[in-house]
């Protein structure tokens, strides 16, 4: 379970950076061929708007990579949380397909490692 916890977590965090990616620096480019009914001009007036919105999901996908290294499981769960948040609150407030296409990774790594036991060393006294 371990091991598919931490697959998970590089998942989401992959989806993470991916988002970050498309909205920081392909805004523009690519929001009309996500959605079709954003105009150039829509895209052009909104793209720091973006631009902000993708330095937040890099600093979600950062702290699950920096909770791995650091082997701190509850830095992992609360970025975790916040991406199902943020992908229920999308589901909500804009389109029911944004929690099946951006909250199942995260929700399937968040269960996973709020249940994955880690080995923990011994103390052993000579």
């Amino acid at each position: 379970m371990l091991k598919a916890a931490k697959i998970l977590a590089v998942l989401a965090a992959i989806e993470c950076f991916g988002i970050m990616a498309l909205e920081m620096f392909f805004w523009q480019q690519a929001g009309s061929k996500i959605n079709p009914n954003m105009t150039a001009d829509f895209l052009s007036q909104t793209v720091t708007m973006a631009a902000n919105q993708g330095l937040y999901n890099g600093f979600l996908g950062l702290g699950i990579i920096f909770g791995m290294i650091r082997k701190n499981k509850e830095m992992i769960l609360l970025s975790l949380f916040c991406i199902i948040a943020a992908a229920a609150y999308g589901a909500y407030s804009v389109d029911v397909a944004i929690i099946f296409k951006q909250g199942i990774i995260p929700a399937a790594a968040f269960v996973c490692n709020l249940i994955a036991k880690e080995k923990r060393g011994t103390l052993r006294f000579r």
